[in-house]
Formats: structure tokens, C-alpha cells, sequence
């Protein structure tokens, strides 16, 4: 687009923009990763995002969906793009090394352990792109700070506060994730199917405990072996249930109950996860395991005293951006493969077009190839001016597509 690139919007001026700003970026990101805190409870972190709005000279609105913020750069007006970073950390036990040892968490069990400090700074570091260009913007973009991503449904807290409607509807929205399992320097994403719809779920079997050499179904009714019954039969829905064209997953990863070898309890607790690449599938596996733990427990003459399913992550469909390969080469923007882990970025889309893109870090002479949530988990900061020059540049491109840049192609600037 011409006007982009009159106007040093195309993504080449911005990557070279971001560049330049490398240590700052880098500063924000360390001093976010020293203050991890959980889901909503995010008093220091909002501080700090605050903070450096209030640096760059952008107004934001605070509290949305409980403790998130909402930034805004642009005339106001339509048309509305968003640019969105999660903020919560993990209740994980950094293990530090020599390169990250001096900005470690300051906070014994909680680290960022996910990369949200870097989406942060990348976010931050685009506002301050977006923010002196602010002139050339006949459109908004909404600089979307959100809670609660690790399972509290922060982006359907955000999304009830009208952050998709209030004052303008968002026309489009975009997320990143910075991921360990690519090249630093490359990014990948995919049309359609990215991530899984995720939830939980919960079974407290009640027996009646007693002695191990009593009579069962006298003296004590057994929840140990119904809790296995129950284990067992779930793992027939996917095989027999599911379409062998679609992907579920149904896993009890947790059986809690009784404390001597002697003694039967009288609870057992079983708990688990639920995923799907549909909406359908997930209602299916839900309905069905749902029916087997009832079913099951009657068979076996034991009581549910409790039964929960929680639906954490809806499935999101993202649309991916040729933008990408402004910024890098085209031989750096790489297909992603789906995983069935899930983003609370699909609470927005579901609900408006949008595009995730992963942001890679991985770097074997860095060390930053440790996985997600684990306690050497480590980023490649060389990519983060990356990460912000393509926030920047979803955000002009989709606006000009809109419409909301003005029109420069016959005016000398």
C-alpha cells in the first residue's frame, strides 16, 4: 500500500523503528517479569502497564473485565482494530540461570513462565510506535490489556464489559504468543483451527468407608473401584464416539481418595480435562462423560456428591495476515501446526474476526527452547522489537484496509 509506505507505516520503517527502541523494550519486559501475579490479582503489573501509558501519552480506561486496561491510540473514531496481551503469570518456581538470574522473580512460586511479560512489552512498545504516528490515524486502535488468562476466562470478562463494542465495534482484532518451539526471528500462524476448545472437570464419588476386610455392600459401599469404573469407561468416548475426522481429547489426570491401606474411604475425587477442535465435539464429549459418571456411579450403588464441567477456552477460527511478511522475509512466516491446548484469546474470536500469530524465540545458543509453564522457560529478547513491529503493523494495515489512515498518496509530506 503506498499510503503506508509514504507515510513510514509499511512494516520495514516500523521493524526498523521497533529496532531502535530494542533496549527499552527489553527494560520493560525484566521489570514485568519480576512481579508476577495470578489471574486478577494483578495490582503491581497494572501499575506498571499504567505507568507507561501515562509515559507514552495514551489514555486507557481502568478497570475492564476486573483488572483489565484498555488503551487507545487514534482519533476515537471509526474504524476499530485491536491489539491484545495477556498480563497474568503462572504459579510456577522460576529456576534461574545465569543470564536471567538479575531480574528473576521476586516472588517465591509465581513466574511468567508463559511469555505474557514479553506480549507486555511488545503491546507497549507498538503503542509507542502507533502513538507517534498517532497524526496519520483516522481509524482507533485499542490496546486491549487483559487478566486471568490461565484459565479465568479473562477474555470473556473483557469481552462482557464491552470491550468489543464500546464506543465502536471492533472491526478486527489480533493476538500473538511468543513461542519456544520455532526460530527466534520467524513467525507462524494458520487459517482456521489453532487452538482447542478446553475445559474441566470435576466428580466427587461418595461411598461408604470402613474397614478393607468388611463386607462390601454390607457394611461399606466401595467409591475406589467405581472411581476406577468411571475411569475406564471414559476413555471409550473418544475412541467410539468421536468422528475418526475429528480430534478430542477426554483425560482424568487426577484420583484422590483414601489415606490407609486398610481402610476404605468414603470420597474419592476425579478430575480431569476436556478438548475438542469444534464446538459440537466438545458439547458431544461434555454430554457423554457427563452421562457415563452418572450412569456408572448408579451401577455401583455409590453417590455423586459433586459433578462439575466448566468449558475454560471456546474454539476460536483465526484468519491469517500476509502482513507478517512486511516485517520478516517470506521465508521467515511459517505454517503453525494446531494444538489442542487452549487460548483465552478465543473469547474475542468467536465473536469478531481475528488473527493469533506465534512470535518465535526459540534459540539453542540462548537457551530458549524450554516449554511453556516450565520453570526454565526463557525468551529470546531479539524478538521482541519483532513481536511490536508486526502489533504495529496488523494494526495500520488492517486500518487502512478500513479506511482509518488518511489518505497521503496525493499530498507531499
Amino acid at each position: 500500500m503506498r499510503t503506508l509506505e509514504r507515510a513510514g507505516l509499511a512494516g520495514v520503517d516500523l521493524l526498523k523503528a521497533a529496532q531502535e527502541m530494542s533496549e527499552w523494550v527489553v527494560k520493560v519486559r525484566r521489570e514485568l517479569h519480576q512481579h508476577p501475579e495470578l489471574m486478577y490479582d494483578l495490582n503491581v503489573t497494572t501499575t506498571i502497564v499504567k505507568r507507561l501509558l501515562d509515559e507514552i501519552g495514551i489514555p486507557y480506561e481502568f478497570p475492564v473485565g476486573k483488572s483489565g486496561i484498555v488503551g487507545q491510540v487514534g482519533s476515537g473514531l471509526a474504524p476499530v482494530v485491536a491489539l491484545r496481551s495477556d498480563m497474568d503469570a503462572l504459579p510456577v518456581h522460576e529456576n534461574p540461570d545465569e543470564d536471567t538470574r538479575g531480574f528473576a522473580s521476586l516472588t517465591a512460586g509465581r513466574m511468567h513462565a508463559c511469555g505474557h511479560d514479553g506480549h507486555m512489552s511488545m503491546l507497549l512498545a507498538a503503542a509507542k510506535l502507533l502513538k507517534e504516528r498517532e497524526s496519520l490515524l483516522v481509524g482507533t486502535v485499542k490496546l486491549v490489556f487483559q487478566p486471568a488468562e490461565e484459565g479465568g476466562a479473562g477474555g470473556l470478562a473483557m469481552a462482557l464489559d464491552g470491550v468489543l463494542e464500546k464506543p465502536h465495534p471492533v472491526a478486527m482484532m489480533f493476538g500473538m504468543h511468543l513461542w519456544p518451539w520455532i526460530p527466534s526471528g520467524t513467525f507462524a500462524m494458520k487459517e482456521g483451527r489453532m487452538f482447542a476448545a478446553a475445559g474441566t472437570f470435576e466428580v466427587a464419588v461418595r461411598g461408604k468407608g470402613g474397614h478393607a476386610a468388611a463386607g462390601i455392600g454390607v457394611d461399606v459401599v466401595d467409591p475406589v473401584v467405581a472411581s476406577a469404573a468411571i475411569v475406564t469407561q471414559l476413555q471409550s468416548i473418544v475412541s467410539r464416539e468421536v468422528h475418526p475426522n475429528e480430534q478430542a481429547i477426554v483425560s482424568v489426570t487426577k484420583i484422590n481418595g483414601g489415606d490407609a491401606y486398610n481402610v476404605i474411604p468414603n470420597e474419592v475425587v476425579i478430575g480431569g480435562t476436556l478438548r475438542a477442535f469444534s464446538r459440537d465435539v466438545y458439547n458431544l464429549i461434555e454430554r457423554r462423560a457427563k452421562e457415563i459418571i452418572e450412569l456408572t456411579a448408579k451401577a455401583h450403588a455409590v453417590e455423586l456428591a459433586r459433578v462439575c464441567m466448566e468449558m475454560l477456552y471456546p474454539h476460536p477460527d483465526t484468519h491469517p495476515q500476509d502482513v507478517a511478511k512486511t516485517v520478516v522475509e517470506q521465508d521467515r512466516v511459517l505454517e503453525a501446526k494446531a494444538t489442542m491446548g487452549g487460548e483465552d484469546f478465543a473469547y474475542f474470536a468467536e465473536k469478531i474476526p481475528s488473527a493469533f500469530i506465534y512470535i518465535g524465540i526459540g534459540n539453542e545458543t540462548k537457551r530458549t527452547t524450554a516449554g511453556l509453564h516450565s520453570p526454565n522457560f526463557k525468551v529470546d529478547e531479539s524478538a521482541l522489537p519483532l513481536g511490536a513491529a508486526l502489533h504495529a503493523s496488523l494494526a495500520v494495515r488492517a486500518l487502512a484496509e478500513r479506511g482509518g489512515i488518511k489518505d497521503l498518496t496525493k499530498t507531499d509530506l
